[in-house]
């Protein structure tokens, strides 16, 4: 379990999953896809930092979450004071969800950190049961900055320059001070932040700025359209696949060292799959 926390039990003494308490109900339980009402998708995630994830996926959940044509959708968001190692995200998940739900986690490589071995071991536990994973290299602001310019400099995991670029990039309105600040002002995104992450075209450019990373990538086999491919195939969390399989939804080759990515953010999948493009804005 996750620190501090207690297993919750039924009456029979099993393990209890605690549920989000804006959960829409289901029953029967049963893949996504089989769900008569479009609006019952939940995306189950957890995310390793404290703050900017969970500020960032509330934003595309109150901007796109229901758009007449597309698939509306909500979040689950599990995350902890102080932050989840990336093994503790993919198990969060899977305690807080069953075979059949949508999951995925967000995590960083963050070479400060000490995680080099931790990690291929957490993305191989993630395909084994189903999650999807959304790995920045060298973390998440990567993804914010590339709202606003391409970002091609490998930095082996360290993101000093990537923040100090993002809080000087002239369209990055009120991220000047960012993880600067104190309280919610440090890592936060709302206010001119949102905006400026929302402003027209921005949200289209990162994807694509995310994307071109991807066939950057130094294995050289790599590429974004080897993911559209695989997302032909929809995702039975139910039916895990093996690592190879699950490995090419990301666009690299299945034999892609994750922690060489450098740079690169996997987060554009997670909005590929909720059928935003960016061209809605």
């Amino acid at each position: 379990m996750s620190r501090g926390r207690k297993q919750q039990q039924d009456n029979g003494g099993r393990r209890r999953r605690r549920r989000d308490p804006g959960a829409p109900a289901r029953s029967p339980r049963g893949p996504v896809s089989a769900y008569g009402d479009r609006a019952q998708r939940v995306i189950y995630i957890a995310h390793e930092g404290e703050k900017t994830e969970k500020d960032y996926l509330r934003l595309l959940e109150s901007t796109y979450r229901t758009r007449e044509g597309k698939r509306s959708f909500r979040f689950a968001l599990f995350g902890e004071a102080g932050g989840l190692r990336p093994m503790a995200t993919v198990d969060r998940v899977l305690e807080e969800t069953e075979p059949h739900d949508e999951k995925w986690v967000f995590f960083d490589r963050d070479a400060a950190d000490s995680r080099d071995t931790e990690i291929p071991q957490a993305m191989r536990k993630a395909a084994k049961n189903g999650v999807q994973v959304a790995l920045s290299h060298p973390s998440f602001e990567l993804w914010l900055l590339l709202h606003f310019q391409p970002w091609t400099s490998q930095e082996s995991g360290f993101d000093s320059k990537v923040k100090d670029r993002l809080r000087q990039h002239k369209d990055a309105k009120g991220f000047e001070d960012y993880d600067q600040a104190s309280g919610d002002r440090g890592k936060g995104i709302d206010g001119k932040r949102a905006e400026s992450l929302l402003a027209s075209g921005r949200v289209k450019s990162a994807i694509r700025n995310a994307r071109k990373l991807v066939k950057a990538c130094q294995y050289g086999q790599c590429k974004a359209e080897v993911a559209d491919a695989a997302a032909a195939s929809p995702i039975n969390p139910g039916k895990p696949e093996t690592y190879e399989e699950w490995t090419r939804r990301s666009g690299h080759a299945g034999g892609c060292d994750p922690l060489k990515r450098d740079p690169s953010t996997d987060v554009w999948r997670l909005l590929a799959a909720l059928e935003i493009d960016g061209e809605d804005e």
